[in-house]
């Protein structure tokens, strides 16, 4: 009889010290949902300070001035995008980053060329002006709004860029939900009238504007730009783009007009696959850090919780079977 007593002490006990470790385990669950959501999530989920890509653009069938004959011909033009990260000029808030695109023929002629270097905030894609920034050789041009992404959780609203070409901000409106390789992505559009385009521009003989006389005449050069991005929301990563523009050489009468380039550049296929790879990642990141962690670990937690709670309350077998017996049968007992 006085065995029964030590084994329910001891199951008392060991329920005890299993409670303890649950409450401890539950609490420690239920402290890191808020710490893995707030802290690491905003720390892993951001735009790299190491960069190196290249991605393609082609115009098919486009209209340009060949250099060759300053004429305009009809060919096929390829836009290639250079984008290299300074690692060490970057911090735990901003990246900085080089981009250079070069527009040339099929054969490589090289017909323009863009160059820039900026910093951005790595969470939300906006341009910083902090760090030697310049656009073609220019420290003066202070650049703002989106800067090679945006940000994460995109929205459906406008956002504003900046056009290396014009060197001025520009609107890129939402314009829709698209589905991109089955990918839902947003679709923003800058819709932007014919406009100067900075800068100096070679003249050129009287004769190639179709205007009497001799001698080479003055000349401005206008854009007008259609450029559709598609974008995945949630990691704020472009997939591709859609660039449409139009220029033309104007003499300072209006008298002499010639179309200096008429073309729509399309991101290559093999380059769409890569973006949304890249927006894939950021995806599975933001779904375990954002949703799967803190709800996985929250359930854990609270039943590991309620579990200590149940073993604390939960009387001892000797206690349970001294309720059970009858009190006339426990006098006989005695």
């Amino acid at each position: 009889m006085t065995d029964v007593p030590e084994s329910g002490t001891m199951n008392v006990t060991s329920r005890r010290n299993l409670a303890l470790v649950l409450a401890g385990v539950g609490a420690f669950l239920l402290t890191l949902i808020p710490l893995t959501r707030l802290y690491v999530y905003g720390q892993l989920l951001k735009a790299p300070l190491e960069q190196q890509s290249m991605t393609r653009s082609v115009a098919e069938s486009a209209t340009y001035l060949d250099p060759a004959t300053m004429r305009p011909a009809v060919g096929e033009l390829v836009q290639t995008r250079w984008l290299i990260g300074d690692v060490l000029a970057g911090d735990d808030d901003r990246a900085v980053w080089g981009e250079s695109i070069s527009m040339a023929t099929r054969d490589g002629e090289r017909l323009d060329y863009h160059e820039r270097r900026l910093a951005f905030d790595r969470r939300t894609g906006a341009i910083v002006n902090c760090c030697g920034e310049y656009l073609d050789e220019n420290t003066s041009i202070e650049q703002s709004g989106q800067a090679f992404r945006w940000p994460f959780n995109a929205q459906r609203r406008d956002y504003t860029l900046f056009d290396l070409r014009l060197r001025q901000p520009v609107t890129a409106a939402f314009d829709g939900v698209e589905r991109v390789r089955g990918v839902e992505t947003y679709r923003y559009v800058q819709r932007t009238p014919r406009r100067l385009v900075p800068g100096e521009t070679a003249p050129l003989p009287r004769h190639l504007m179709g205007l009497p006389g001799k001698g080479d005449v003055g000349l401005g050069r206008y854009a007008e730009i259609r450029r559709t991005y598609w974008v995945e929301p949630v990691s704020g990563q472009p997939i591709k783009t859609l660039d449409e523009v139009e220029e033309t050489l104007v003499t300072a009468d209006g008298r002499g007009r010639l179309t200096a380039l008429e073309a729509a550049f399309r991101t290559t296929e093999t380059d769409v696959v890569a973006a949304l790879n890249t927006a894939a990642a950021y995806r599975r990141w933001i779904l375990l850090l954002g949703t799967v962690a803190p709800v996985g670990g929250g359930a854990l937690g609270a039943g590991c919780v309620v579990t200590a709670i149940w073993l604390m309350r939960r009387r001892s077998p000797a206690a349970q079977d001294e309720e059970q017996v009858p009190g006339d049968q426990l006098a006989d007992a005695r």
